[in-house]
């Protein structure tokens, strides 16, 4: 008979060997929902992405260090980079994990997180990313068919021979990333393909999905869409071919995508290639079957296992950043900007992120070559917002999931604005380089628009408040006749999660407002009345 003693040792061995696992699957990176709102937590804390997303050709180990020093003069607290399937699987069943080992290695020697982009069956709505022996056999692994029956350069997603390579090299992916990494959490997310959908044909046309196009819609599918059934045309009228081709991506994705979380549960998301305003034709102006707003019910319908889904915004125009940014903020999709212009005009429009609850923010192309003055500007700009939120994301994740964030940017003719806070108060904006004095009653826009605000209740009269070229003036509402008072303003950081105050201001510094310049700062506010 075993010893009490030998039993209480290997009891303890076991546990030494059991609690690191268990805790490594607690901090496995996750996705958390509550009240339409979705956190990501890493390590068990609230983490918001800054991201800095390298060129399409840079995640290759001798062109990492010139790259990485780009990301890294952005403040970036996690880097976005390709896989690529040629590359993974350059024969079939032989996976080449030389890239995706230097750029964990690489994020891990400077302190980033990693997201991974799986460029496979679809980058930019081709295939240009698949395995040689995949595009060079269009019998084995077949090709889409276009209205006037020829192949393009899109794969199938009606061939089960296409989805079982792609899926295949992509779980190979996930289990390679949990055996290296499953207790580091370097990787905190992975991108399914990339702006999938379809350049050159709204749908395909091979005999498969001519098949299935001419039968009726899956029942879940109908039943999930809240429509009567019926065949593609009756249910989905004038959008029904490509309706029918987002089914089909969407439903390939999903499966990809499943296979891969069951291999390593990482949250996983979809970007998504725009269909702007001025842009009609799906298969010429976008890509056919991706998950733009006017297919996004049946994205959400079809593809359960993709967490959230991003959005690639590529313009500068506050207001159709802010409509692109409400189409996709919804009780069942996070605010995520997957890609955005590597340019100082985009900026501040991450702040309608956070203003929306959003989980991060995306800066695409950062390693510029060459470097010209334009591109130093927009890493300063960028650098700005990332230096003052990334000390504090875990508290910025969690007011935004918790609805205690408010946030504004500065718009043309919009150089006031004011935030409706809780508890009685509001917050008057005036954008651009603050005025000494009182604020005019008229205020000009600044010339370079760069205004952003962010105001977090951290308790009753207590607030967390930055911004860069904006002043802040806190307003009490409240209709009982109380007059509203700054009791203190500290100037200070915050370290690991505890407040430190390095001054106090009052006089001239709060007179007039609280005003910040270009360069971020924290200030914390105690409100009262009087």
């Amino acid at each position: 008979m075993m010893s009490f003693h030998l039993r209480i040792a290997g009891s303890a061995l076991l546990l030494s060997l059991i609690a690191p696992r268990a805790a490594a699957a607690e901090g496995m990176p996750r996705v958390e929902w509550r009240d339409g709102r979705m956190m990501l937590r890493v390590d068990g804390k609230p983490f918001l992405i800054l991201a800095a997303q390298l060129h399409n050709s840079s995640a290759w180990p001798a062109r990492l260090p010139a790259a990485w020093a780009e990301a890294e003069a952005m403040a970036a607290n996690t880097i976005e980079a390709p896989v690529y399937w040629e590359q993974f699987e350059p024969a079939r069943g032989r996976y080449d994990t030389t890239n995706v080992d230097a750029l964990v290695a690489k994020a891990r020697a400077s302190g980033k997180r990693l997201i991974l982009l799986w460029f496979g069956t679809w980058k930019n709505g081709q295939n240009h990313y698949a395995p040689t022996w995949v595009r060079a056999d269009p019998i084995a692994f077949p090709r889409m068919i276009d209205v006037r029956g020829e192949p393009i350069d899109v794969l199938s997603p009606h061939a089960p021979s296409n989805l079982d390579a792609d899926r295949t090299a992509f779980v190979a992916l996930m289990r390679h990333l949990r055996t290296t990494d499953g207790d580091r959490h370097t990787v905190i997310a992975v991108q399914v393909e990339n702006e999938p959908g379809a350049i050159g044909a709204i749908r395909d046309h091979g005999a498969a999905a001519e098949a299935a196009f001419a039968d009726a819609v899956p029942a879940d599918l109908v039943a999930r869409l809240g429509r009567k059934p019926g065949r593609w045309r009756d249910v989905f009228g004038p959008d029904a071919e490509e309706a029918f081709g987002a089914w089909a991506t969407a439903r390939y994705i999903e499966r990809v995508a499943a296979a891969g979380k069951a291999a390593n549960p990482l949250p996983v998301y979809v970007n998504t290639w725009l269909r702007y305003k001025d842009k009609k034709y799906p298969g010429i102006d976008y890509p056919s079957g991706g998950a733009v707003w006017t297919m996004l019910d049946l994205w959400k319908a079809a593809a359960p296992s993709v967490d959230f889904i991003g959005t690639d915004i590529y313009t500068d125009d506050a207001g159709e950043y802010r409509k692109v940014l409400d189409q996709y903020a919804r009780a069942d999709n996070p605010s995520w900007v997957s890609e955005t212009g590597f340019d100082a005009k985009t900026a501040p429009f991450l702040f309608y992120v956070l203003q929306r609850g959003g989980v991060g923010f995306s800066v695409f192309g950062i390693d510029a070559d060459p470097v010209t003055p334009a591109t130093e500007a927009a890493t300063a700009a960028h650098r700005a917002n990332f230096l003052m939120l990334d000390p504090i994301r875990a508290l910025v994740a969690q007011a935004a999931f918790d609805r205690r964030l408010y946030a504004a940017v500065e718009e043309p003719g919009r150089a006031k604005q004011m935030l409706s806070l809780s508890d009685g108060w509001a917050a008057q904006l005036s954008f651009g380089p603050p005025p000494w004095g009182d604020t005019p009653a008229i205020l000009a826009n600044s010339p370079s628009q760069s205004g952003r605000a962010m105001v977090i209740r951290l308790g009753t009269d207590d607030w967390l408040v930055s911004g860069i070229d904006t002043r802040v003036e806190f307003l009490r509402t409240a209709a009982d006749g109380r007059h509203g008072q700054l009791l203190r303003v500290e100037e200070g950081e915050m370290r690991d999660g505890v407040w430190h105050a390095t001054r106090w201001l009052n006089g001239d510094e709060t007179d007039y407002g609280l005003n910040f310049g270009p360069v971020p700062k924290l200030l914390r506010v105690r409100t009262g009345s009087y």
